[in-house]
């Protein structure tokens, strides 16, 4: 029994040391803040009224950035990531559309309620003179009408001036100028009218329709797989875009783009 005891101890032993050696190799100093890394502490900035700022040595600056290239290398190991998904060339663009704006699409240098048409043309040019213009555009044609009546957000979408057909010339109208063009899904639109098709495959299949290039995750940690799939499967390749950034990093793997703030 004496022999068991001892047998059992020191296995306890090497695996609760196993154990600490394995969580250690996947603990940092600079843990994630939501969706920020602290800086280094020689860089935090000093309280007003207690203390100066100070300058980081180059040492405790090298440390930092290799401790946090450590720890997104364990992560990406961990999830197992794939980074096919940006390699391919119907989606490139998400790589270089770094200025984007969501417009509402009530916006009067988009929509001339008085001629009864679209004006992109003004719409960004009003961009470039202000800003310098931007790389996509994100329609916003849901608020503040969605849950006023049984209307859900694709009846909203299709009762746009025009309709369809309207805003299909208005996405071509957008690619004239390079710029690329994205629609919301809200998941938390329940209760109205059923769309008879949920909504990976609603909003696939209008976008499709459309030809616009991407779908914003309203108020997502990140978007679900199934609409990668669902874009890719009626053959129109969607840039997923969640709002916020990430419930789960597997998604990393196929979510091209997101708000991230």
């Amino acid at each position: 029994m004496k022999e068991n005891r001892v047998i059992f101890l020191a296995l306890f032993l090497s695996s609760a040391l196993l154990n600490i050696s394995v969580s250690s190799a996947q603990d940092t100093p600079n843990p994630p803040h939501s969706e920020q890394i602290s800086a280094p502490a020689c860089q935090s900035p000093p309280d007003w009224d207690t203390a100066r700022a100070t300058t980081c040595p180059e040492a405790e600056i090298a440390a930092w950035l290799d401790d946090i290239k450590h720890w997104r290398a364990e992560h990406l190991l961990r999830i197992g990531y794939d980074g096919s998904e940006y390699a391919r060339p119907e989606l490139l663009w998400t790589q270089s559309s770094f200025i984007q704006t969501q417009m509402m699409t009530h916006d009067r240098y988009f929509y001339d309620s008085s001629a009864q048409k679209y004006t992109v043309d003004r719409y960004l040019a009003d961009l470039d003179q202000r800003y310098g213009g931007i790389d996509s555009v994100l329609l916003w044609p849901t608020y503040p009408n969605l849950g006023v009546d049984s209307r859900n957000e694709y009846d909203l979408f299709r009762d746009l001036p025009g309709g369809i057909a309207e805003m299909k010339r208005v996405v071509e109208q957008f690619h004239r100028h390079g710029v690329r063009v994205l629609f919301p899904v809200m998941m938390w639109d329940q209760g109205t009218h059923d769309e008879g098709a949920p909504n990976w495959v609603a909003t696939s299949r209008y976008l499709a329709e459309i030809g616009a290039d991407g779908i914003n995750g309203d108020t997502l940690d990140g978007m679900a797989r199934v609409f990668r799939t669902a874009s890719d499967g009626i053959g129109h390749p969607l840039a997923l875009e969640p709002e916020l950034a990430f419930g789960s990093n597997e998604m990393l793997a196929y979510n091209n783009m997101s708000w991230g703030y």
